[in-house]
């Protein structure tokens, strides 16, 4: 009982951690639209879905 439990303890552990890693490869290959939320590479000038000029975050570059 305790090995079945110590697995499922572990492949929860492995799963949120691929969630957390998600999350800050995310924050950092990645801006915000500010008009309508959507997702961009850093590298744009214009977001891809509404077009709108992507400005570059303070304290970035």
């Amino acid at each position: 009982m305790y090995e079945i439990l110590s697995f499922l303890g572990f492949m929860v552990l492995i799963l949120v951690s691929g969630v957390f890693a998600t999350n800050i490869y995310c924050r950092i290959a990645y801006n915000w639209c500010s008009g309508c939320g959507a997702m961009n590479a850093k590298r744009r000038v214009q977001c891809r879905k509404c077009s709108a000029v992507m400005t570059p975050q303070a304290g970035k570059g």
